[in-house]
C-alpha cells in the first residue's frame, strides 16, 4: 500500500518486498510526480536496519524525495524485517545479490536505469565491492570506507595521543600501555602482542593482498565513469584520521576528476547531532546536484 503523508503531499512511500522470494524488506520514497533523476539505493550499516542512525536514512529519503529523488532503504539478509539467508552463501555474496535484486526491482518499477549507492561504514564497503560490476550505477556516496592506515595516519595518531594528559598522568605513576610493554619485555624477553583491534587493522586492511582488492575495485569504479562522494568523520581516528588519507592509501587508483573528498574532524562516526546530520545532507544535495 503507497501512503501520502499529510505533512508531505508531494512525496508517497510504501513498503515493498524485493528479489524472487520477496525476501528482502524496504520503503521506497518517491516523489509524487514522475522524475528522471537516478535513484538512491541506501544500505544498512552493520546491523542497524533501514531507519538508519538517528532515523538518519528516514529523514534523508524523504528530504531527497521532495527535491525529486526516488529513495530505496532495504534490509539485508538478517536485518531488520528481512529473513537470514537460506542458503550456502557468504554473507557478502548474499548481500551483493540483494544489492542487484533491488537494483532489478527499481528499474522495472521505478523506470530507473540510473543508480546512486550511499552506505555508512559497512554499507559502504558494500558499494565499494559491488558498484564497479553494474553500469547501472552511476555514483556512490562513501561515509567512512574502510581504508589502510599509513604512515601519515601513525605521526598524526602519535601526536593526538601525546596530548592526552592521561598518557602522561600514566606515564608518571607507571601505568598505561608503554609500561606494560617494558615488564612484559623484562619478564619474557619479547613486547606483547598489539592490542586486539590492531591486528584486525593490519591483517584485514593493512596486508598488500587487502590493499591491492581495494586499488583495483576503485579503479573499476572509476573507469566505469562512476562519480565517488567519499565523507571521513574524525570519529573513527583508530581507522582514519586526516582528509587525504584515502589517497595516500591507495596510491595506484588514478581518481582523476571521480572524487569529491571530505573530512568532518569534529564529527562522531554515526552523525550523532543535528548539526553534522544537515551539514551532512547539504553536501550530499550539493553534489547530486552536480553528478
Amino acid at each position: 500500500m503507497t501512503v501520502q503523508s499529510p505533512a508531505r503531499p508531494n512525496i508517497l512511500e510504501r513498503v515493498v518486498r524485493f528479489g524472487g522470494d520477496r525476501a528482502l524488506c524496504g520503503i521506497v520514497t518517491r516523489p509524487a510526480d514522475n522524475s528522471n533523476r537516478p535513484a538512491i539505493i541506501i544500505f544498512n550499516t552493520g546491523i542497524i536496519h533501514r531507519v538508519g542512525h538517528h532515523r538518519m536514512y528516514t529523514k534523508l529519503s524523504r528530504r531527497l524525495a521532495e527535491r525529486g529523488y526516488s529513495v530505496v532503504r532495504f534490509d539485508f539478509a538478517g536485518i531488520g524485517d528481512s529473513p537470514a539467508q537460506r542458503d550456502d552463501r557468504s554473507p557478502l555474496e548474499e548481500n551483493c545479490s540483494g544489492i542487484r535484486e533491488v537494483i532489478d526491482w527499481t528499474e522495472a518499477n521505478l523506470k530507473c536505469d540510473r543508480v546512486v549507492l550511499v552506505g555508512l561504514c559497512s554499507g559502504a564497503d558494500h558499494s565499494v565491492v559491488y558498484s564497479g560490476d553494474d553500469a547501472r550505477v552511476s555514483g556512490v556516496v562513501l561515509m567512512d570506507p574502510s581504508i589502510p592506515r599509513t604512515r601519515w595516519f601513525h605521526v598524526l595518531d602519535k601526536f593526538r595521543r601525546l596530548k592526552q594528559p592521561v598518557v602522561w598522568t600514566n606515564f608518571l605513576i607507571g601505568k598505561g600501555r608503554f609500561w606494560k610493554r617494558v615488564r612484559h619485555k623484562v619478564a619474557k624477553g619479547d613486547a606483547p602482542p598489539p592490542p586486539v583491534r590492531e591486528q584486525f587493522s593490519r591483517q584485514d586492511m593493512e596486508t598488500p593482498e587487502t590493499v591491492s582488492y581495494l586499488q583495483s575495485a576503485y579503479q573499476k569504479m572509476v573507469n566505469n565513469g562512476i562519480s565517488i562522494l567519499a565523507i571521513f568523520s574524525g570519529g573513527h581516528s583508530y581507522q582514519h584520521n586526516y582528509r587525504r588519507q584515502i589517497l595516500d592509501a591507495l596510491p595506484d587508483v588514478n581518481f582523476g576528476d571521480r572524487l569529491e573528498l571530505h573530512y568532518f574532524s569534529d564529527c562522531d562516526h554515526t552523525f550523532t547531532y543535528e548539526a553534522d546530520r544537515r551539514r551532512l545532507f547539504r553536501m550530499l544535495n550539493n553534489w547530486l546536484d552536480n553528478l
